[in-house]
């Protein structure tokens, strides 16, 4: 689980890094600007660029912590509910859903067993 948010982030972080810089670039000549008219705009743009930047850090360095923590509450939680060893991906219900797919072989299907109901004629 930690690996997958590690590759995660790591995988994002070009796309969602260079977008921020160039909105905040975009944003540069707006805030720089020294004209009348201008003055009125400064501020909002100011707090878009903050905006954003704040975002940023949000998404690549709080989100993945935020996460990591609230998995290992839930594998406590769950160890102490069903007590033994729990590992982080038995907690995830995505990775538990994923695993029955990962072969792609197999197919996607789920085999349900027949019930048998007794019947009440008399």
């Amino acid at each position: 689980y930690t690996l997958s948010l590690y590759e995660a982030g790591r995988s994002r972080f070009r796309a969602i890094f260079l977008t921020s810089i160039t909105t905040v670039a975009g944003l540069a000549p707006l805030i720089f600007e020294e004209s009348r008219q201008a003055q009125f705009l400064i501020p909002m743009a100011i707090s878009i660029a903050y905006g954003i930047g704040f975002a940023t850090l949000l998404t690549l360095i709080v989100l993945p912590i935020y996460l990591s923590y609230s998995n290992e509450l839930k594998k406590s939680l769950v160890w102490v509910w069903r007590g033994g060893n729990v590992t982080k991906e038995e907690v995830e219900r995505v990775t538990r859903e994923g695993l029955a797919f990962d072969d792609p072989h197999e197919s996607n299907e789920l085999e349900v067993e027949p019930i048998e109901i007794p019947s009440h004629e008399a």
